[in-house]
């Protein structure tokens, strides 16, 4: 069977590990040419590699009738191999709009999470990919139009951690060639014959008019443009990793916080690697994010002017507002996500109260019997003891809003929530966490920080509230 091609790909699986003696494999196959292509060759290895084949097709449902043809291509195709197949139908298009993505970048997360599913489901060591090489050469020059780094122009990686691409070496013509000689059936998805998107507009347009006024060999030169840039990125990534670990102070979900100083000594490439490291483990992966976003953040740290703020802000792939923030202090550079989220809790009367969501629980308690003095030498930040004559119920203990203000206890006249917590050196992406009670739509305490002039313990006072918040779990 094409044993040129089929020569050729082992060559391809050899040079970059990507199989294993009695591996299981997820084939995606979407009925084109590639990826039946792959199909057919990896079929051809099963014996000799010992491999466990599985075929996973996700029908978009983009091309209407069109799309049900290419789903039942794929079942008789799994049929006549005596394969398993997995399939999965989704309105990409409703999806894409619920979620507030592109098309593209919907349908890609889609089948990303749908191959994996199955990969995790049946044990599967490799999740095998039809790209060739003209994809990699289209995917290059498209990411250098759009204004990608070198990380971006390093291309499609032909392994990247259980995903591996056989073919990533071949090109388009020599893959049909060998299916035609096979008489081997493949469909044809119509919709990349139309210049709607751009990876079609720079496969058929610009392209073509490179090779044929500038350099007919352009997409071998894009190629090893690739390959160039990704064996780069591969030993930067591994020095950038280190000294990532070296400024790296904090790691959380949702908050990455680096040395200011030492991130200072570094190159400029490093600095680079060090931000994208941190916001690839915010986000998973750096899909979202081009050439810009890194640099927005290097000039922030060169400006040095603490306190100010970059917002890196993308939607997530549930659908919800999901902002990645960099922020900056004298000594500290923060890169932080944050979803839409606001804190509102009622209390409606006296003792405990679990903010599950927060991982905290909240103690009221009335006290009768007090000492004005020991409550004036209060330094647990997590309690507050106010008049609670002045308290009126019920309370809430909420996120700050914009125009919040209040009287710090000490001060005279009134203060903007947002002014204090910047003069209290609290880091931007921080601030949304700390909680507000308010009473009678005053504003009585910032949890952890300071109360209320207006609602302090005084000599005349002959009730007082004791309120403590404590983690819990």
């Amino acid at each position: 069977m094409g044993e040129g091609l089929l020569s050729q790909v082992q060559k391809t699986i050899s040079r970059y590990r990507m199989l294993n003696k009695r591996d299981r494999v997820v084939v995606a196959c979407s009925g084109g040419p590639d990826s039946v292509a792959l199909l057919y060759l990896l079929n051809e290895l099963k014996e000799k590699l010992d491999l466990k084949l599985f075929i996973a097709h996700f029908n978009h449902r983009l091309r209407g009738k069109e799309s049900d043809k290419d789903e039942r291509f794929v079942r008789k195709l799994a049929s006549f191999l005596k394969l398993k197949i997995f399939v999965k139908s989704i309105e990409v298009k409703k999806e894409a709009k619920r979620r507030r993505l592109s098309l593209e970048e919907c349908a890609r997360v889609l089948r990303y999470g749908f191959l994996n599913q199955i990969a995790d489901k049946i044990g599967a060591q490799r999740i095998a990919l039809g790209h060739n090489s003209d994809d990699q050469a289209e995917t290059v020059l498209m990411r250098l139009i759009r204004g990608s780094g070198s990380l971006g122009l390093s291309g499609i990686p032909p392994i990247k951690e259980r995903i591996i691409r056989p073919l990533i070496e071949i090109k388009r013509e020599e893959i049909e060639k060998f299916l035609t000689e096979k008489k081997i059936e493949y469909r044809i998805d119509s919709s990349n014959l139309r210049p709607d998107f751009l990876r079609n507009k720079v496969r058929l347009h610009l392209l073509p008019i490179i090779e044929k006024e500038y350099n007919p060999k352009i997409k071998e030169v894009l190629n090893r443009t690739a390959k160039i840039l990704s064996a780069q990125e591969r030993y930067l990534r591994e020095e950038g990793l280190k000294c990532y670990r070296r400024v790296c102070l904090k790691e959380a979900e949702d908050k990455i916080i680096l040395d200011l100083k030492r991130f200072f000594n570094y190159d400029i490439s490093l600095k680079r690697i060090i931000i994208r490291l941190g916001l690839e483990k915010l986000k998973g992966d750096l899909t979202q994010f081009g050439f810009e976003p890194i640099e927005s953040v290097l000039k922030l740290v060169e400006e040095k002017k603490s306190g100010k703020r970059v917002d890196l802000s993308k939607s997530s792939i549930s659908g919800r507002k999901e902002s990645i923030f960099a922020d900056i202090t004298k000594d500290h550079l923060a890169l932080s996500k944050e979803k839409e989220k606001r804190y509102n809790f009622l209390i409606s009367n006296f003792g405990k109260k679990n903010l599950n969501s927060l991982g905290l629980e909240v103690n009221l308690e009335k006290l009768s019997d007090f000492s004005l003095a020991q409550i004036r030498k209060n330094k647990d930040q997590n309690v507050a003891y106010l008049d609670g004559d002045k308290l009126k119920f019920p309370l809430r203990l909420r996120s700050r809003k914009v125009g919040d203000s209040f009287k710090p206890l000490g001060f005279k006249g009134t203060k903007k929530v947002a002014d204090f917590l910047v003069d209290k050196k609290v880091p931007r992406c921080e601030r949304d966490q700390i909680l507000l009670l308010i009473s009678n739509k005053k504003l009585a305490w910032i949890a952890g920080f300071r109360i209320s002039e207006e609602f302090k313990v005084t000599p005349p006072t002959k009730k007082v509230v004791k309120i403590k918040i404590n983690e819990t779990g």
